[in-house]
């Protein structure tokens, strides 16, 4: 054998041990089934085994968020899961591939509570979103179905905080996914420039604001269908409509509600809060948006059933009133924990609160307030009804848990 030889051998061994410590070392870092994509732009962590049984076994939560939001994610989302959310929470979270820390994250953050699946998502062609991470992150909500195999998803943001016990009838009336939607008049000149992209997407005038609650519960399929009715209609690709249509302003959630508004409103259960409250509960179309519906529409087309108050599962924390202080964020947890089980499990936290009183934060949103509307404390009642039937060992455990760490809670709102 030639000295060549021998040291191409050795050569080639080499290669093949050092390829060998690559798929090892994926195989611990990623999960085995994962091994095969790891150079690709989308893949996922699966779940951690400790998942066990979960609260709405149907829906997958997807949050779509990237490192720099971490500590707002693990002091007002993570927080109160723990303390609100019954048992498991199946979540799957969204990062960015191309980011070492969001691989990073990633990795860490699956084998933590709520022990979540992990996906990862690539750059593509930034030029569709205009190479603005929000719209990255809204264009993302569209493709539900590459994260998730369930058949609904609930869409989150890093800064969703849960205000009380979650129970099914918050989310899901008669099988059908609860819809709460803003209408009436639009101070921020921004939502009235969305409520005309809505139109001009649908050739319809916008219906409501969506993004007036959490989660935001579609069916997956609903979804794809959407993409595949604003192709037909508009004759182009759903990237080239998403491209054309969101330089400026867009809504994911505008989008989606008006859809479903449109084409599925007998499958969802619809709710319209009047925003912002007239005394008479009458609104006479001052400040509309050119793209929303006009008053009429809202007396002869919706239903009056539709316009009594909801309480919401979560507010938008960064969007409520004193969300910079501190002392805000635990002073709303501490409210749904003492209406959620405190005032017996924690009656030294709680002696300051009146049980019989209205928790304001259920019915608020965005600096949005329903509390004017006195139908909100039979609301409010029904639920807590709703949250003692289903009272047990667990559940009271997490409350117990929130009132002996609410007071530890730290939040950076530069976070």
């Amino acid at each position: 054998m030639t000295m060549s030889c021998y040291w191409r051998k050795i050569f080639v061994k080499l290669i093949a041990i050092t390829a060998v410590m690559i798929v090892i070392f994926a195989m611990y870092k990623y999960g085995l089934q994962n091994v095969g994509r790891l150079y690709n732009e989308e893949y996922c962590i699966e779940r951690n085994a400790r998942l066990g049984k979960v609260f709405l076994p149907d829906v997958d939560l997807l949050l779509r968020m990237y490192n720099r939001h971490v500590n707002r994610y693990r002091a007002i989302l993570q927080k109160s899961t723990r303390y609100f959310w019954p048992g498991n929470m199946s979540l799957v979270i969204v990062l960015d591939s191309e980011s070492n820390d969001d691989l990073k994250l990633g990795r860490s953050l699956s084998t933590q509570f709520p022990y979540l699946k992990i996906c990862f998502q690539g750059p593509g062609d930034s030029s569709v979103y205009h190479e603005n991470g929000h719209k990255r992150m809204q264009l993302d909500y569209f493709y539900p179905e590459k994260y998730t195999s369930k058949q609904y998803v609930g869409y989150l943001d890093t800064d969703t905080l849960f205000v009380t016990r979650v129970t099914e009838e918050l989310l899901f009336e008669d099988e059908k996914p609860v819809i709460i939607g803003f209408y009436g008049k639009i101070f921020e000149p921004a939502w009235s420039k969305i409520a005309e992209v809505t139109a001009v997407l649908f050739k319809s005038k916008e219906v409501m604001r969506g993004m007036a609650y959490f989660p935001v519960i579609m069916k997956v399929e609903h979804i794809i269908e959407l993409r595949r009715y604003l192709e037909q209609l508009h004759g182009k690709s759903f990237i080239n409509v998403y491209k054309e249509h969101s330089k400026l302003y867009i809504s994911q959630f505008n989008i989606m509600c008006q859809y479903v508004w449109m084409f599925h409103r007998n499958e969802y259960r619809f709710y319209f809060q009047l925003r912002p409250f007239t005394l008479d509960g009458i609104w006479n179309g001052e400040k509309n948006s050119p793209g929303r519906q006009s008053p009429e529409f809202y007396r002869t087309q919706v239903r009056a059933e539709e316009k009594m108050p909801k309480p919401r599962a979560a507010i938008h924390y960064r969007y409520h009133n004193g969300w910079k202080s501190q002392e805000t964020i635990r002073d709303v947890i501490k409210t749904g924990l003492c209406f959620s089980g405190g005032f017996d499990l924690c009656p030294n936290m709680c002696r300051h609160l009146n049980n019989s009183g209205l928790q304001e934060e259920l019915f608020q949103f965005d600096y949005s307030d329903w509390t004017w509307d006195k139908r909100c404390m039979a609301a409010q009642k029904k639920h807590y009804e709703f949250v003692a039937r289903q009272r047990d060992t667990e559940s009271d455990k997490a409350i117990r848990l929130g009132c002996s760490e609410v007071d530890t809670i730290e939040y950076d709102p530069s976070a």
